[in-house]
């Protein structure tokens, strides 16, 4: 497996993947599918039992601005065209299989104003309720954790320890509380559009489960 270290970040920003003349709208090469997704293969190398709670996801982005509902890209694997579903964000909503990658197909963007860029996050990988255990959240981190701890080596020592959950909710985020089993409940910090978890704080270790005034959109790892 290639080094988890290199995406230790919660969010690491790759090299532009494709550049050309501003307005140019033809469809053209981005190279490997691969490129798109760095150390997907590794994450999907993974047993099942060990990536059940998290995920790598992939933000893909115009650096010139382009909203991602402009953004298409596509390959040819199998002799069927499939295009990358992109949410608001960027986000890829069907990163490709095991399968898809071996076939190693070529990507193709059809971005008049070139210049994209491919960012990935750690993810819970969680039902988005507005109810969610505690337990989970702890197996999601455990998860994340034991993949870059897998690294081995000296490179181990300078994996980071992920130990907070970020809610993020389309718009403002509503109130959000961690509840005991007896019903004590907690303000979890909220900013903006985010609500804050550190599962094993000291006082939050009581927690039995989280309740949130609407479901997350995402949930995201970091140290």
């Amino acid at each position: 497996m290639k080094p988890w270290i290199a995406i230790a970040a919660a969010f690491v920003t790759a090299a532009a993947l494709v550049s050309s003349a501003a307005g140019q709208a033809d469809a053209r090469q981005v190279g490997p599918l691969v490129r798109l997704f760095p150390h997907w293969q590794d994450y999907l190398d993974l047993p099942a039992d060990e990536r059940s709670h998290f995920t790598l996801a992939y933000v893909i982005a115009s650096t010139r601005g382009v909203p991602a509902e402009d953004i298409n890209i596509w390959y040819e694997s199998g002799g069927n065209e499939t295009g990358l579903a992109l949410d608001s964000t960027g986000q890829v909503l069907n990163p490709p299989d095991l399968d898809t990658l071996a076939s190693d197909p070529v990507a193709w963007i059809n971005q008049p104003q070139g210049g994209m860029s491919v960012s990935l996050s750690f993810q819970a990988n969680l039902e988005m309720e507005s109810e969610i255990a505690r337990l989970d959240t702890l197996l999601a981190l455990e998860q994340a954790n034991r993949a870059m701890r897998s690294v081995g080596g000296v490179a181990s020592l300078f994996a980071p320890s992920f130990k907070t959950l970020i809610f993020v909710f389309e718009g403002p985020a509503p109130d959000a509380w961690a509840v005991t089993a007896d019903g004590r409940r907690t303000p979890l910090i909220v900013q903006e559009s985010q609500a804050i978890y550190r599962p094993n704080d000291r006082d939050l270790r009581e927690v039995d489960h989280l309740v949130f005034g609407r479901p997350p959109a995402r949930i995201l790892i970091e140290s």
